[in-house]
């Protein structure tokens, strides 16, 4: 009796061991884990060109800045570098430009003059005037050496001597300062040229600031696009919202935000689906931008109970080109973005 319960146990303790063998079996789980599905990424998103919505507005917004001029209106094509508008500050910083211009040019004058030297005129008369009063210096001279002796032998007064000597001295220094006129007009001095460069430097740099300071009053596209909105037009005021906003559409795209818990499922390349908030309509792309740094979100989903510090990562879904005409009318409408890893 004993013997058949101690076989009974036995053969239960080696099935319930077997059953747990067989359940076990990592690579059957291995290949079950391997061919489930894997789940989509689901974002909110908005709308935006790859160019980015620029904003133009006065650089000195403290100084009341006023549109003097408008040269665009909303919806027209421009380009890079097209001034779009002036600002009530252009009439004088454009005259402060046309100041320093003629001032650089006088300066680059002077600085030519000052290298060639003086005329071949003014030598040649110098040189008169020193050849003359080398002359008159000799002859003084002369008429001193025979005062001179008269004196000596007492046959001319002491005041007919120092009239002699006085003529004589005079006439010396003049000659002497001639010939140093003579040799300043012949040569050129190195300290006069450097400050003839250094003022054109300081002249040049004055023009680059005045410059700085017209464009500055100057509306200048940075990019070849569309204007999108204008907010000030000839006459007013700049506000805090700046002149205008402008954009290039040629490529639209879907800026989703990814939960930081689904981040590194993200790669480039991969296939999305953006289904516009309030419109039937979707639209196909691909995974063109990653972000680089995860930030609280910006963009909340009113249909939910979204937690306002939800943390994500900016990713650029480029949107289907043969869209572009539908979506390019859409910029910053809220979207349902879906990624496919």
């Amino acid at each position: 009796m004993r013997f058949s319960r101690n076989i009974i146990t036995f053969i239960a303790v080696v099935a319930v061991c077997s059953g747990a063998v067989l359940l076990y079996n990592p690579e059957e789980k291995q290949a079950v884990a391997a061919n489930k599905p894997r789940l989509q990424i689901g974002a909110l998103a908005w709308i935006e060109p790859k160019s980015r919505v620029i904003n133009l507005g006065s650089p000195n917004m403290i100084e009341g800045a006023r549109v003097q001029e408008l040269y665009v209106d909303e919806g027209d094509v421009i380009q890079a570098g097209q001034s779009l508008g002036i600002f009530s500050s252009y009439a004088k910083n454009k005259a402060a430009l046309d100041v320093a211009e003629a001032n650089l040019k006088f300066s680059e004058a002077n600085l030519l003059k000052v290298e060639a030297g003086s005329k071949a005129s003014d030598i040649s008369s110098q040189k008169q005037v020193v050849a003359a009063l080398t002359a008159s210096a000799q002859a003084a001279g002369l008429e001193f050496e025979r005062i001179a002796k008269l004196y000596e032998a007492r046959v001319v007064a002491k005041s007919q001597y120092d009239i002699a000597k006085g003529e004589r001295d005079r006439l010396s220094a003049q000659r002497r300062a001639a010939q140093e006129t003579l040799k300043s007009l012949e040569n050129v001095r190195p300290d006069d040229i450097q400050i003839a460069k250094a003022q054109v430097l300081i002249a040049k740099a004055e023009v680059a600031v005045a410059k700085a300071n017209v464009d500055l009053s100057t509306i200048i596209s940075p990019i070849d696009g569309v204007v999108l909105s204008v907010y000030s037009r000839s006459g007013e005021a700049v506000g805090n919202i700046g002149v205008m906003d402008v954009a290039n559409l040629e490529v639209i795209d879907a800026v989703a935000e990814i939960d930081e818990s689904d981040v590194l499922r993200v790669q480039k390349g991969q296939k999305a689906e953006v289904d516009v908030i309030g419109l039937d309509f979707k639209v196909s792309g691909v995974v063109r931008e990653i972000g680089g740094q995860i930030r609280k979100n910006s963009v909340l989903d009113t249909d939910t109970t979204q937690m306002l510090d939800t943390r994500i990562l900016e990713v650029r879904v480029e949107l289907d080109q043969a869209q572009n005409e539908n979506v390019r009318r859409l910029i910053n409408k809220k979207a349902h973005a879906k990624i496919f890893p």
